[in-house]
């Protein structure tokens, strides 16, 4: 792997991107030859992962930085007998069996890509389900926030609501209030859609329009 980061924190990056959801330092899934120390400090200088401290315990999940990280960094080489690179290796499989489940493709698709059809990413709706699914790590029906898929997304605001409605109208999203206020900032307010007279802060979108 590169030499920007110490291999074992690469490591948390990649996972915490690929699972999608908070784990500890002594999950089970991971063996990371790390102290509390250097997490802390690694977070702080990186911005790679969030972090919620509790005495010596240490809750790590992806933030964006993380996923535009891993991004700029799918070439790296997942070398070492550490046990991270396996649990690696398995999220990245179901990963990609989600991803060709949902998006209808088969494996030869998927290691065929010059036979693709490119994906028009000017449409609206389009954009949504791709900005979305690369916040969600690749998984439908995924917590996301408005705030954040807004900023994925190369539309103006009314074009963007136009597309939430869209979606909205053939079942394939849900949008819903943030209702504790300390949970939700300005940011979010700013980007919240309006309906029935709610402001939504988060929405969820499905593999299959809802009935």
């Amino acid at each position: 792997m590169s030499n920007e980061l110490p291999e074992e924190f690469q490591y948390l990056v990649l996972f915490a991107a690929l699972s999608g959801r908070p784990f500890t330092k002594s999950a089970p899934e991971l063996a990371i030859k790390l102290t509390v120390a250097e997490i802390d400090r690694l977070v702080a200088e990186t911005g790679l992962l969030d972090v919620t401290r509790k005495g010596k315990s240490r809750s790590l999940s992806a933030n964006e930085s993380t996923r535009q990280w891993v991004e700029a960094n799918l070439n790296v080489e997942l070398t070492g007998k550490n046990k991270a690179v396996l649990s690696i290796l398995h999220l990245i499989r179901a990963k990609t069996a989600a991803f060709l489940k949902t998006r209808r493709l088969s494996l030869s698709d998927f290691l065929e890509p010059a036979e693709l059809t490119a994906v028009d990413g000017s449409n609206p709706a389009e954009q949504v389900r791709r900005g979305y699914l690369g916040l969600s790590g690749g998984s439908y029906g995924a917590r996301v926030l408005l705030k954040d898929l807004r900023k994925r997304l190369s539309l103006d605001r009314e074009t963007q609501d136009a597309a939430f409605l869209d979606l909205i109208r053939s079942g394939e999203a849900d949008f819903y209030p943030e209702d504790d206020p300390m949970s939700r900032d300005e940011e979010d307010e700013r980007a919240a859609l309006v309906l029935a007279d709610r402001r939504r802060h988060i929405v969820y979108l499905h593999a299959e329009p809802r009935t």
